[in-house]
């Protein structure tokens, strides 16, 4: 068995759903990490703050020795919403995915000599667009709803990522396209309306690369208004003991692939 196959088995065996491999080199040129440095600054929910950030220098900056990235993705289906919770510290789903990677990192050192560097989950901190690495290493695709859709579980999924020194061959594209004859669901069942047309920020933008949600109808500031809402609405219900935020996922219950 090549190395990296024995790395994805590796995460497969500490609980991961999926596990791919993607090259550095093609993720700095994928399609989030070129528009990125092009979009004016944005603070909302789930972002860090101005101050945390990496100079824009600085982003994407990674190690010279990582050549390749593991790709791992866990199911957060819909019969169990609290793996998606956010309880003020994370949600358990990325706390099992930390712990995933916590364990593959050392026995990928250990046993097959591969230097590895675990990423940090911001993009502003120094890590990478995850969506676009699960798409490199073949997990998925990214739909008319800017999520990344499996064969498997549809956009049921979360993802996170390693770093390897070694030069590993890709798992992906992979030949996919549920979005193709699809009635977009995804877009007609957002409360905010955020996929309705181009966001602002896509209008004008002349891109050799494919834009959010394929054609820039993504507006990530009326999704964040959502969000916003979502902590409104579990603060007002803190009187029953549960503080969790339960952030809208009704564009990915509706999508119809990976049922």
């Amino acid at each position: 068995m090549d190395t990296g196959k024995q790395i994805m088995e590796t995460a497969l065996n500490h609980g991961a759903d999926l596990a791919g491999i993607a090259s550095v080199k093609e993720l700095k040129t994928s399609a989030s990490h070129l528009i990125y440095p092009r979009m004016e600054d944005y603070r909302g929910v789930g972002t860090v703050r101005k101050e945390e950030a990496l100079p824009a220098d600085q982003l994407f900056n990674w190690p010279e020795t990582a050549k390749s990235a593991l790709v791992i993705a866990v199911s957060h289906p819909e019969d169990h919403p609290e793996l998606d919770w956010w309880d003020g510290k994370g949600t358990p789903g990325n706390r099992i995915l930390m712990g995933i990677i916590k364990k593959v990192a050392p026995e990928i050192e250990e046993h097959l000599s591969v230097n590895t560097h675990k990423l940090h989950y911001y993009v502003e901190k120094g890590g990478v667009f995850l969506k676009d690495a699960a798409a490199l290493a073949g997990l998925g695709t990214i739909g008319k709803g800017n999520m990344l859709v499996t064969p498997q579980f549809g956009p049921r999924v979360r993802l996170r990522a390693l770093f390897l020194d070694t030069e590993l061959e890709p798992t992906g594209p992979v030949d996919f396209d549920p979005c193709e004859d699809c009635k977009v669901y995804c877009r007609k069942v957002c409360p905010e309306h955020a996929m309705d047309e181009p966001a602002p920020a896509f209008r004008s933008m002349e891109a050799e690369f494919e834009l959010p949600a394929r054609d820039g109808s993504y507006d990530r500031g009326l999704c964040n208004t959502r969000m916003e809402k979502d902590i409104s609405e579990s603060n007002s219900d803190e009187s029953d003991g549960d503080s969790r935020v339960k952030y809208c996922r009704k564009c990915e219950f509706v999508c119809p692939a990976g049922e």
